[in-house]
Formats: structure tokens, C-alpha cells, sequence
């Protein structure tokens, strides 16, 4: 309890925000479960979704590599181009 921070609004839109970047993921996934294993472009995009929560909320922990809301975007568009390139 002494480590909470007392950002509970903060952390709320943290939350809402790993949300919306989870959700696209989640909803492919959930097409094509396969797709975790075989897409490099997913594999890559779900261990930043991991990086990125570090971040958010474990900022002492660091991460491996640079991580943001914009980095994840642009790694989703990655996996929609992917994803139309292989359709099966």
C-alpha cells in the first residue's frame, strides 16, 4: 500500500489507453489465434503492448527497448499490412 503512487486518475487513463491499443490485437486474435505464432508483425506488437505497460506502470523496471503510444500505431499499421499481404 505505501508504494501506490495516489495517481488513480492517472493510472485509470493509462488503463483506458493499454485498452484501445489492446483491443485491435485482441479482436485479430480472436479471427486468427494462430497469428501469435506466425506473424512476425504480431509477435512484435504484442511484446511492445508489454514494454509499453512497463512503462506506464512500472517505470523503475525500464524497458529493452524505446516504447510509446505513436511507436504502437505505427507497429499496428505493421500488422495490417502484414495481415492483407497474408490472408490464409
Amino acid at each position: 500500500m505505501e508504494r501506490l503512487s495516489g495517481q488513480t486518475s492517472k493510472d485509470m487513463q493509462h488503463t483506458r489507453l493499454l485498452e484501445q491499443l489492446t483491443q485491435p490485437l485482441s479482436e485479430l486474435l480472436r479471427e486468427r489465434p494462430r497469428l501469435i505464432v506466425e506473424s512476425p508483425e504480431v509477435i512484435a506488437y504484442r511484446w511492445m503492448l508489454e514494454e509499453f505497460r512497463v512503462s506506464l506502470f512500472a517505470q523503475s523496471l525500464g524497458t529493452r527497448h524505446a516504447v510509446s503510444e505513436k511507436r504502437l500505431r505505427q507497429r499496428w499499421q505493421a500488422v495490417e499490412d502484414w495481415v492483407t499481404k497474408n490472408p490464409h
